[in-house]
């Protein structure tokens, strides 16, 4: 539409939308620049206009010299003297520019010639629904206004400025008894027409020549809330406007929305978050899911469609919160499709598309979609702030200026990416938080999916995706690098965030042409980050696929080989079952690092194969890598391993019975590391060193007698591992050394506190180590409390872990089941279990439970009633059990011998002897330590046949 104002000065008519200067009825010929300069001084009549307004002006986008100036606003003098002006009009300020200073009056189009936009304005405070989760921002912006006659709501795109903006407007109104007025400027495409739409909204009809002087005229002595909507595209002219208005009218108050401030004088901004989602990790009802704003509004504006909450659809409710980011429009427009798709089903509908959100409703063009809204915020931008909001969508959570940089550097400069970065901000299109006092940005999630798609549009997608993920490798990279120094807790924080990142560039970079090498360089520099999340199922699977990709890549790769071997070694350690593949692999990999003279993953190669053939229950094997270890170890000077391969020595002379030695040397380890911190490298042998250390020495403790300190060593490794949320480290510490000891100390509670939590920790993290030790666990628990079926799952367990062929404590795990067996009178099980066991320990030369079968032997015997072959195998694990150093197993047989001996009448020499093994153990702390004082202060002998049980 043209703009047919013109402006009257002397006999002459000038309209600048007709380039038409007359003079009477004669027109004067000027030049285009001329005419531009007179329109750029009509515009603002008396005021100086400066030189540089009057260049734009006249030459936008051009460099010229300032004579030109001179030379046109000469040639304009000239002119209106020709045509017959006899008065000064133009007027030279020196130094400065020039000013109009005729007498001017304005003629302006007819009210037909006005934009449909501005003929529908009328003032009118629009209705509203009630605000949902925005009391405390209403009451903090009507408290502001007691302060502040300018205040600007800010925000991104939907998140509900205009609805708190009329909230505000209604409760001053009601409150101060101020006259509301009104002005949605979304409509309003230029600048020129905002004092217009303001002057119609408040029905003011005269026409002066300076609009806002003719406002500032009409509400002189007026106590009015003027509330402008949606200034963000008309940012500057709302600004001066509000600015004159502000100063000069002592009674008006103005609420202005907008995505970025307006920048006045004394301005308060007040930003608008969006509603509150639940955080990923909360657990919730229906009742405690409707404390979060967004979740609140989402169900209040579906129940008028008939959805009604459950807590069946909270986990789905919670989710798509989140998905809409809180954003108060997002919401709105989800609402009524909540009860049609369910919760899960809009979810999914969401997540392939935003478009889903489309409004059915009145309402502007621009609000009738989530898209068209991100749009119109979109085509305020300028092309280089489009450009970076189109590159931040390959982020997937929050990021630092430093990664912007890191991540884009080579596409543009680091002071321009910092300024575009900010005015984005500055404008409501990325989200701005603290965290640590560092700046932090993000993308909500709307957003990023809009900005995404204008990426693969403009068909920078690929280059920008190549990009990124150069910067998560690099980034992957000095985590790697780190890891060896950093503390856990600073490396975590760092680095734990880029999760998903990492794992969509992985996925990317296999599916994108030619990008395979990426994706395998990315897995490799993850490797520490998998094993420090305790993510083994996911490791293994990027391990084997990295692997498969190397084999059609040129060249030869030989680190990356040798690490993804190494960390495949480790992966199979939680799969089942062990066997020649797994010290293959190993071996394979200790191959690699000697070819690549990594003295590091000679090391971690050497202690995983001596683990693992150690769990396989090959001790002799792995007492000869140990040794081929200690001369590698020599042979380069690095020791740092030492203490993991001397646990290694220690727990394997244990198990072959050497009880004496090889828990001095544990109890050498544990003091040596007598504290555990924040460190680096948690898990460079998969568990954590000060964890792994008293998990094996709890046994040897239990084993020689020290059952309330085994149950205290467990305790120590366990708390260690909790505190530094180690899951791999937790895990190990659960099912090899919390459970296990106390149930071999009889605390049947403990034991099933701590079967539990392996339980959850097992339902989280798929480790599939440890759930037939699970399993194993509970069904002894259960036998305990006296339930007879729960033998035949300890029997069942028990095949599933031989035949998983993760052998530890087997020994042990038979004679719990034969003690089980006897409590429940199953005979038969209890010699077959020992049978079995005492097979495998021959054959493996596993000999540190040696004294405890012979301790079932005597018991079987004794239930059969052969009571001297009971006294003599008794007596054998009395002496086996103080010769070996397994006076926990001692004190077992002494106990039970002191029982058959009062039974047939000669207890003299048993009390003695158990009296003294006694004296050697712990004072309290077990069933077993009980059930010996009680033998010690039982009173005169009663023949009678008693029922054997492992914790009688």
């Amino acid at each position: 539409m043209i703009d047919a104002t013109t402006y009257c000065f002397g006999n002459c008519r000038f309209t600048p939308a007709r380039q038409s200067l007359l003079c009477g009825d004669s027109p004067i010929r000027l030049g285009s620049r001329a005419m531009d300069l007179l329109h750029a001084l009509v515009r603002q009549p008396g005021q100086v206009v400066n030189k540089s307004e009057l260049l734009k002006a006249a030459w936008p986008n051009l460099f010229v010299d300032e004579s030109n100036l001179k030379v046109n606003i000469a040639a304009l003098r000239r002119a209106l003297e020709t045509g017959g002006i006899d008065v000064p009009c133009i007027a030279t300020v020196p130094g400065r520019g020039y000013r109009f200073v005729a007498s001017l009056t304005v003629e302006r189009p007819r009210e037909a010639a006005f934009p449909a936009s501005i003929r529908e304005i009328d003032g009118v405070l629009p209705p509203s629904k009630p605000l949902v989760g925005r009391a405390g921002a209403l009451a903090a912006i009507v408290e502001a206004l007691q302060q502040t006659r300018l205040l600007t709501v800010v925000g991104p795109a939907g998140v509900g400025k205009t609805s708190i903006a009329i909230a505000a407007a209604r409760a001053i109104a009601n409150g101060e008894h101020q006259a509301v007025c009104f002005v949605d400027l979304a409509a309003i495409e230029k600048g020129q027409f905002v004092a217009l739409a303001v002057s119609r909204a408040l029905g003011i009809v005269s026409n002066p020549i300076d609009e806002v002087e003719g406002l500032i005229d009409a509400l002189r002595g007026r106590n009015q809330l003027l509330v402008l909507d949606n200034c963000e595209h008309l940012l500057a002219d709302v600004a001066g406007i509000a600015d004159r208005l502000n100063h000069a009218l002592h009674g008006l108050n103005i609420i202005a929305t907008s995505r970025e401030p307006l920048r006045c004088r004394f301005e308060t901004v007040h930003r608008l978050p969006p509603l509150q989602c639940p955080p990923e990790d909360a657990t919730l009802d229906a009742g405690s899911a409707m404390g979060f704003s967004a979740i609140e509004l989402l169900v209040r504006r579906a129940e008028a469609h008939g959805y009604r909450l459950e807590d069946a659809d909270v986990p789905s409710i919670t989710s798509l919160s989140r998905r809409l980011d809180g954003i108060a429009l997002a919401i709105e427009l989800a609402a009524p499709q909540l009860q049609a798709n369910g919760p899960a089903g809009l979810l999914q509908m969401l997540e392939r598309d935003f478009e889903a959100l489309s409004s059915r409703g009145d309402g502007m063009d621009r609000h009738k979609t989530l898209t068209a809204t991100l749009n119109w915020s979109y085509r305020l931008l300028s092309e280089n702030e489009a450009w970076l909001l189109r590159h931040l969508s390959v982020f997937g959570g929050t990021f630092a200026l430093d990664d912007v940089i890191d991540a884009f550097g080579h596409l543009a400069h680091e002071e321009d990416l910092t300024a575009w970065l900010e005015a984005l901000a500055i404008k409501s299109m990325v989200s701005v938080n603290y965290t640590g006092r560092r700046r932090r940005y993000r993308l909500l999630d709307t957003t990023r999916t809009f900005a995404n798609k204008r990426l693969i549009g403009q068909g920078e997608q690929q280059a920008a995706m190549i990009a990124y993920g150069r910067f998560i490798l690099a980034l992957f990279e000095r985590a790697e690098e780190e890891w060896t120094w950093r503390p856990r807790e600073d490396w975590v924080a760092l680095y734990g965030g880029w999760s998903a990142d990492l794992r969509r560039m992985i996925d990317w970079a296999y599916d994108a042409d030619g990008q395979a090498e990426l994706g395998v360089r990315l897995t490799v520099a993850a490797l520490p980050f998998w094993v420090e999340f305790s993510t083994m199922a996911e490791s293994g699977a990027r391990v084997e696929k990295a692997l498969s990709a190397l084999d059609n890549l040129s060249g030869d790769h030989l680190l990356l080989r040798m690490k993804l071997v190494a960390a495949h070694g480790w992966n199979l350690c939680y799969r089942y079952p062990f066997g020649d593949e797994l010290e293959a692999t190993w071996k394979r990999g200790f191959e690699l690092a000697l070819e690549a003279g990594s003295v590091e993953h000679c090391l971690r190669t050497k202690v995983g194969l001596a683990m693992v053939q150690t769990a396989m229950g090959f001790h002799q094997r792995a007492f000869e890598t140990i040794a081929d270890l200690r001369r590698f170890m020599a042979s380069v000077d690095d020791y740092s391993a030492a203490p993991n391969v001397d646990r290694e020595l220690f727990t394997c002379e244990f198990y072959q019975g050497n009880i004496r030695s090889g828990h001095a040397g544990l109890e050498r380890l544990a003091r040596e590391h007598a504290t555990f911190g924040n460190r680096g490298q948690t898990s460079r042998f998969q568990i954590d060193r000060f964890v792994n250390f008293r998990n094996h020495l709890s046994w040897s403790t239990w084993v020689v007698g020290k059952h309330r300190r085994a149950l205290e060593i467990a305790e120590e490794a366990l708390n260690a591992a909790l505190t530094l949320n180690h899951d791999l480290s937790c895990a190990h510490s659960l099912a090899v050394a919390a459970t296990p000891i106390a149930l071999l100390c009889g605390r049947i509670d403990l034991a099933q506190e701590r079967a539990s939590m392996l339980a959850e920790r097992l339902k989280t993290r798929q480790i599939d180590t440890w759930p037939p030790f699970a399993r194993f666990h509970q069904a002894a628990i259960d036998a305990a409390r006296g339930e007879r079926e729960a033998v035949q799952r300890l029997r069942d367990a028990i095949a599933a872990i031989r035949e998983c062929n993760f052998l530890i404590h087997l020994p042990l795990r038979y004679a719990m089941l034969a003690h089980a067996a006897l409590s429940h009178d199953q005979v038969e099980v209890a010699r077959q279990s020992i049978d079995e066991g005492v097979d495998y320990c021959r054959q493996r030369g596993d000999r540190w439970c040696d004294a405890e079968f012979l301790h079932l032997r005597g018991l079987v015997c004794w239930r059969d009633g052969d009571t001297v072959s009971a006294m003599r195998r008794l007596q054998d694990a009395i002496d086996l059990g103080r010769k070996s150093g397994a006076l926990g197993f001692a004190l077992r047989a002494a106990t039970s011998r002191v029982k058959l001996a009062k039974e047939i009448g000669d207890p003299a020499q048993p009390l003695a002897q158990l009296k003294a093994i006694s004296d050697r153990c712990d004072s309290s702390g077990s069933l077993d330590i009980v059930a010996a004082h009680e033998a010690l202060r039982s009173g005169p002998l009663r023949r009678r046949r008693r029922r054997i049980s492992a914790w009688s």
